[in-house]
C-alpha cells in the first residue's frame, strides 16, 4: 500500500512579503502626488468655470442697466447694503436666494454689519455654491457680532471670490469716493467708462476665508497672516459723511506692500487684528466681497482695514496662483511672481496702460 505524501505548498517567506509591502508603499508614494494633483486640477478647472459665471452675470447686468453693480448704494448711511453679489443673483439662477431677497427693504439696521432685516437673515446665511471655491479648506459659515460687537450674533455663509476695487495704492482703497477700480459705493461705472479696454481690467478675483474668531490673537504662521486682517481705529474726520478729499485723515499707504505691516504696527491708530475676511456674501462691506491689487497674488502680507475700507488681497488655496476674471469675460490663472506693476496695471481701469502681454 502506497503512502500517501504531502503535497508541498507554495507560499511567501517573510522577507518576500516585506519586500511586496515595501514595492506596494513605494508604488503608492509615487501615485498619491499625481491623484492630488489631478483632484486639485479638478477644483481649479470647477473654480475658473464658476468665475467665468459670475464675470457672465456681470455682463448680463450691465446690459440690463447700461452699468456695473456698485459695492453698495448708502442711501442716507454709510452703513452698507446689499453687496454686488446678491445685486448679480437675478442673473446667475440663484432662484432660492432671489426670494429670499428684498430689495424693496434695507438689508439691515445699524453699523458694521447692522442687524438683518427679515427675510435677510435667512439669505445671509444660505451658502452659495457658485461662490464657494473647491479648493477652500476653511469654514463657509461664520458667526458675527452686529452693531460693532453691541448686538446679537448673526450667521452669514463666506464668498471666495470678490470684486475689484482698483490698486489701493495712496488713498485708492477709500471706497467712499471714485477709486481707480470698476466699482466703489454708489458707483456707476459702465463697460465705456473702462478706457483701458475689456481685456485689460480685472473684475473678480479670489479671496481665501478669514479665521473664524472676530478679534483673533496675533498671526503667528502663513495660513494665519494670509487670512487675517490689520485692524486701524476709524481715524476719519467725520463719519456721517463722505470726505472731500480721499483717504483717512493724514493716512496714506506706502507704494512697497513690504512696508505695509510695519507701517500700520507703527501707527497709533494700529487697534489689533481682524478675521472676518469673506464673511458674508450678500453683505457689501469692503473686507467681505472687495479686494485690491495692491498686495501681489498669494501675499503673505496681513491686509488692512479701516471701518470697512483697508487694502485686501487676491489669495487662493491653488498653489503659487489665483484665478483672475476680466472685464472681457475671459479668466486667467495668474502666477504669484507676475510683476506688482503688471498686476496693479490690470487693476486699474483708467491709467492708460495697455498691456501687450502679461
Amino acid at each position: 500500500m502506497q503512502e500517501n505524501k504531502p503535497t508541498p505548498r507554495s507560499a511567501f517567506t517573510l522577507i518576500e512579503l516585506l519586500v511586496v509591502i515595501a514595492i506596494i508603499g513605494i508604488l503608492v508614494g509615487l501615485l498619491l502626488p499625481a491623484v492630488q494633483a489631478a483632484r486639485e486640477a479638478a477644483r481649479r478647472m470647477s473654480c475658473g468655470n464658476k468665475m467665468k459665471q459670475i464675470v457672465l452675470a456681470m455682463h448680463n447686468y450691465e446690459s440690463a442697466h447700461k452699468r456695473l453693480p456698485a459695492n453698495y448704494t448708502t442711501g442716507s448711511s454709510i452703513a452698507g447694503n446689499f453687496s454686488v453679489f446678491a445685486q448679480l443673483a437675478p442673473y446667475y439662477e440663484q432662484a432660492n436666494v432671489i426670494d429670499l431677497i428684498d430689495f424693496g427693504k434695507p438689508l439691515a439696521v445699524g453699523c458694521c454689519p447692522g442687524t438683518l432685516v427679515t427675510p435677510h437673515d435667512v439669505a445671509a446665511a444660505t451658502p452659495l455654491a457658485l461662490l464657494s471655491c473647491p479648493s477652500e479648506a476653511s469654514e463657509r459659515f461664520f458667526s458675527v457680532t452686529t452693531l460693532s460687537g453691541r448686538g446679537p450674533t448673526e450667521r452669514y455663509a463666506g464668498t471666495n471670490y470678490v470684486m475689484n476695487f482698483g490698486t489701493g495704492v495712496g488713498t485708492q482703497y477709500d471706497t467712499r469716493v471714485p477709486t481707480d477700480g470698476i466699482h466703489w459705493i454708489d458707483a456707476a461705472v459702465g463697460f465705456n467708462a473702462i478706457t483701458d479696454g475689456l481685456s485689460n481690467t480685472a473684475a473678480f478675483s479670489e479671496s481665501l476665508l478669514g479665521v473664524l474668531k472676530q478679534a483673533p490673537t496675533e498671526p503667528t504662521n502663513d495660513f494665519l497672516r494670509r487670512r487675517t486682517m490689520m485692524n486701524v481705529r476709524c481715524a476719519f474726520i467725520d463719519r456721517s459723511r463722505r470726505p472731500s478729499t480721499p483717504g483717512m485723515a493724514g493716512y496714506s499707504l506706502p507704494d512697497d506692500p513690504s512696508q505695509l505691516e510695519a507701517y500700520t504696527r507703527a501707527s497709533s491708530l494700529f487697534r489689533g487684528w481682524s478675521g472676518q475676511r469673506g464673511a458674508g456674501w450678500i453683505n457689501g462691506r469692503e473686507y467681505w466681497t472687495g479686494y485690491t491689487h495692491y498686495h501681489p497674488p498669494q501675499s503673505g502680507i496681513p491686509d488692512m482695514q479701516t471701518c470697512g475700507w483697508g487694502v485686501f488681497g487676491a489669495r487662493s488655496n491653488h498653489p503659487g496662483s489665483v484665478h483672475l476674471a476680466l472685464c472681457d469675460g475671459s479668466v486667467r490663472f495668474v502666477s504669484e511672481s507676475i510683476d506688482l506693476r503688471t498686476w496693479r496695471a490690470v487693476g486699474a481701469r483708467n491709467d492708460g496702460q495697455v498691456l501687450e502681454e502679461w
